[in-house]
């Protein structure tokens, strides 16, 4: 699908932003000429579209692709995409751990913290070590349920996840200063159902409050 790391870095950077310009997305020691050739490779591919203003973003299968156009293997865009989601929680004043979506799809959207399976760690010590790594938060983790969640924009499909929900309870510790911690925020009794949320934390929360061990399986319009 991406032959040149060109076109893989094209598809990499615009997963960061809403729309980027030309003269941004070039790298500096590359002739307009050889970049154009690239560019149009990626938007012939269905991953990037030029808008009226002039700028460049992904279309929904690039959204899909986003961040792991680097990858050395593209998954395929028909596949539900594997993730663990991680629910931290202060119980006792209602504090949720929330993180406000740094890439696409679904860029500037606020759910929880998320997780990549690893084939040689159960998805517990996973889930405690990511988000120590992510926030400085010391945190055991409980499997709570799991399933499918779909997401259109316009009728095109922007994201499509197989999900492992995992539970912590925890106090509202300080969240650590660093670049990882960058969009994660304590937030006390938050309206799940805000515009700026993803269209699932409806759905997430009750599962939290719920006895574990729910499937659900959902599809979303925005």
């Amino acid at each position: 699908m991406l032959d040149h790391h060109i076109q893989k870095s094209i598809v990499y950077d615009l997963a960061f932003a809403e729309s980027l310009r030309f003269s941004e997305l070039k790298p500096d020691d590359m002739e307009n000429k050889a970049f154009t050739y690239h560019l149009k490779k990626v938007m012939k591919a269905g991953l990037v579209e030029k808008q009226e203003d002039g700028h460049y973003s992904l279309t929904m299968k690039g959204r899909r692709v986003g961040k792991g156009a680097l990858k050395k293997e593209s998954r395929l865009l028909d596949r539900a995409y594997s993730i663990l989601l991680l629910a931290v929680r202060n119980i006792d004043t209602d504090e949720w751990l929330l993180y406000k979506r740094q890439t696409q799809p679904l860029l500037g959207l606020t759910g929880f913290m998320q997780a990549q399976p690893v084939a040689e760690v159960d998805t517990r010590s996973t889930a405690k070590q990511t988000c120590f790594e992510q926030t400085g938060i010391e945190a055991e983790f409980a499997v709570q349920g799991h399933g499918y969640f779909r997401v259109y924009r316009k009728g095109e499909l922007e994201s499509f996840i197989h999900f492992t929900l995992l539970l912590a309870d925890s106090p509202s510790e300080s969240l650590r200063g660093t670049a990882e911690s960058a969009g994660y925020f304590w937030q006390r009794t938050p309206n799940f159902e805000r515009p700026d949320m993803l269209p699932n934390m409806r759905t997430l929360h009750k599962m939290c409050l719920d006895l574990p061990g729910s499937f659900v399986e959902q599809t979303f319009e925005l």
